[in-house]
């Protein structure tokens, strides 16, 4: 088997970091209200939904969107495979709630009256929904599955996406969605029913993960796995490499948000709402940094600071000159919303030491040791990230910056999976609103919980978030 160069050097530093083990970050002490997390007041409210109804700049959305929604019936899988008191559960909720699903609507009225008379059989019925032969919602991902109604329309979740996002500007809004290419002529097709709908007309580009940011996978000794053609194994490495993706936008903002965090039609006012605030600061922010690069002023920073908590104190009094000023500054910026943690699993708001510097990052939990002071600092943390991101990553001079710079290669993770009967691990990439946005300038702002409602298994949209009454 004959690898490039440049090959070579990247299988024996995956190999490396994969033996070395994913380095523990140094939590010092999780962000608070008023100690790195902002807390809007009325007025400031107020005053950040004038200037963004004033906003001249250009806004996208990037939703990565090439995630299988499989994963949203696993419990339907598991019953089928082995039952257990928790999947029959699970399932039987699902049976007995299956009307109030958009998605059964999709079925067709012969279906619909075998359900209704009870003449399939539960494997039948999970059969028809998920196989080939029916539905095939195993097979899609998630971005493609019937999530709501309205009226007598079904609609998933690209679709309502683009329909809130829309309703954010009067001016044109566009939308970049990473996706799987072979789903490419779905998502088409889904735009058409859309626009026939609202008659809107919807800017949306797509990308993929670039399949050559694949990692390599090793067996546990350390060599290179192989599958039983003698093919290496290579593995998507995380949506940390869509970084790329991500620098290619040409917005002047851009929007960063999860396929399945969205909430019905209906209810959809206060995520609206927080994405002025979010992309009001953003731009009060980059406003303020313009006139500091021009005229670098010490004591108008830190009353900056004191305000959208960038820095710590400590980094804030180590600026010796305008040079460490402007270096501070020309950086990507992002204002993050984060909601109170109320036990969601994923990454939280923390104060992290590198390099000798203490600065905000948002921490997965895979990322920290397992000690009694750091499971303490956990139970301090209150706050959770449910990814809405309003980002500027342009220069002073309206270029974009080399986003690579400003991630922490070290933040990698290890995963480790069953392939053929046999354990393989591989790298994935730092988190693309962690490590692959550690170093950015970031202001955190508490947002209210009612705008993160993901759906993670088909039996989160009975939630009265997702329902139309």
């Amino acid at each position: 088997m004959e690898f490039t160069e440049e090959e070579e050097k990247n299988i024996l530093k995956q190999k490396n970091d994969i033996l070395k083990g994913a380095p523990f970050l140094d939590v010092i002490r999780p962000c608070r209200p008023q100690d790195g997390i902002v807390q809007l007041s009325d007025e400031e409210k107020v005053s950040l939904k004038k200037r963004f109804k004033q906003l001249q700049k250009s806004i996208s959305f990037f939703i990565p969107a090439s995630g299988s929604g499989s994963r949203m019936f696993q419990f339907l899988y598991d019953y089928l495979d082995e039952t257990t008191e928790t999947n029959q559960a699970q399932t039987e909720q699902f049976i007995r709630r299956l009307q109030s699903f958009a998605l059964y609507k999709q079925c067709p009225l012969e279906v619909r009256k075998k359900v209704e008379d009870f003449s399939w059989t539960i494997e039948e019925l999970i059969h028809y929904l998920l196989g080939e032969s029916g539905l095939n919602l195993g097979a899609f991902p998630k971005g493609l599955i019937p999530f709501h109604s309205m009226g007598p329309f079904i609609l998933n979740p690209f679709q309502e996406q683009l329909i809130q996002g829309s309703q954010l500007k009067n001016s044109p809004i566009s939308f970049h969605f990473t996706i799987q290419k072979a789903f490419e002529q779905h998502f088409q097709s889904a735009i058409q029913h859309l626009s026939a709908m609202t008659g809107d007309v919807y800017p949306v580009s797509y990308s993929e993960q670039d399949a050559a940011s694949n990692s390599y996978a090793f067996d546990v000794d350390g060599s290179l796995a192989l599958n039983t053609d003698g093919s290496v194994i290579r593995r998507p490495a995380g949506h940390g490499t869509l970084l790329t993706n991500l620098s290619k936008i040409d917005s002047d903002y851009v929007l960063v948000k999860n396929i399945d965090n969205l909430q019905h039609f209906h209810k959809s006012e206060e995520t609206l709402e927080q994405w002025t605030y979010l992309v009001g600061i953003l731009d009060e922010v980059k406003e303020a940094f313009h006139v500091l690069n021009k005229h670098p002023s010490l004591s108008e920073f830190k009353q900056l600071n004191e305000r959208f908590q960038f820095v710590t104190e400590e980094e804030c009094s180590n600026i010796s000159d305008d040079h460490d000023l402007r270096t501070l500054i020309n950086r990507p910026l992002r204002v993050c919303g984060m909601v109170r943690n109320e036990g969601q699993p994923g990454g939280g708001p923390f104060f992290v030491q590198q390099q000798g510097k203490i600065r905000k990052q948002i921490v997965e939990k895979v990322q920290l040791a397992n000690t009694d002071k750091i499971n303490a600092l956990l139970m301090q943390s209150t706050h959770f990230n449910p990814v809405m991101m309003a980002l500027d990553f342009k220069d002073f001079q309206g270029e974009s910056y080399d986003l690579p710079e400003f991630k922490e290669d070290s933040a990698y993770f290890i995963v480790e999976k069953n392939h053929q009967g046999k354990t393989i691990r591989f790298i994935e990439q730092p988190g693309l609103w962690n490590g692959g946005m550690a170093h950015w300038n970031t202001v955190f702002v508490e947002i209210p919980n009612e705008v993160f409602t993901p759906v993670k298994t088909v039996l989160d949209l009975l939630h009265s978030a997702h329902l139309a009454d």
